[in-house]
């Protein structure tokens, strides 16, 4: 199913669309549990990278205030985060994409999250890891992103327009739309937080 996807993501999403019910919320439900354990993977690695960093850089606050949480406790929060917050955007994704006019149901909704989540995690944890190549370590984590950011926006915006059986100008509007709502929802999640206040506001 992974493999699949990454070799060839329009091959497996065209055959990923006439999947019956069952499996499309057993793959999407496996998908998103992967992207979150990988992002959860992300946070042990990104803490470790913190704290090696010279506060010159990360400032004294925000890597006080973040390696005091512990590292299992961000891990294990970045974990429910991402999978509960992918549960969650599946019904918004489900309710953006009906109102515009598709036909789809919630783990249609869902489909449409959990791949994009999978990518972009997998391409966070690669540049990670790249990072750590002598010399060309930058150079790679950056093709990485570029790559899996890319495969994880067009993924979403097909699997908008296949799952709920839209045109290409609806399924921009809803993507434009869910990764607008999420923004705004982690922005505003931020500011409810000392921490999140100190890290947005200078």
């Amino acid at each position: 199913m992974c493999i699949g996807y990454l070799k060839n993501p329009s091959k497996a999403i065209e055959e990923f669309k006439d999947k019956t019910a069952v499996k499309t919320m057993q793959n999407s439900l496996v998908m998103l549990l992967l992207g979150s354990i990988i992002f959860a993977l992300n946070t042990v690695i990104g803490l470790r990278m913190i704290d090696a960093m010279p506060l010159e850089i990360t400032g004294p606050e925000i890597l006080v205030s973040l390696l005091e949480m512990g590292t299992l406790n961000m891990a294990t929060g970045a974990f429910f985060f991402i999978l509960l917050g992918g549960l969650f955007f599946g019904f918004i994704t489900k309710i953006v994409m009906t109102t515009l006019g598709g036909d789809g149901d919630y783990w249609d909704g869902l489909a449409t999250i959990s791949y994009p989540v999978f990518s972009v995690s997998l391409g966070i944890l690669l540049a990670m890891v790249s990072s750590y190549v002598p010399l060309i370590g930058p150079v790679l984590a950056f093709i990485f992103v570029a790559v899996f950011l890319a495969l994880g926006y067009t993924s979403m915006f097909r699997l908008a327009k296949e799952m709920f059986g839209t045109g290409m100008l609806e399924a921009f509007i809803g993507v434009t739309v869910i990764l607008g709502v999420g923004l705004v929802a982690i922005y505003g999640g931020l500011l409810t937080t000392p921490e999140g206040i100190m890290a947005v506001i200078p």
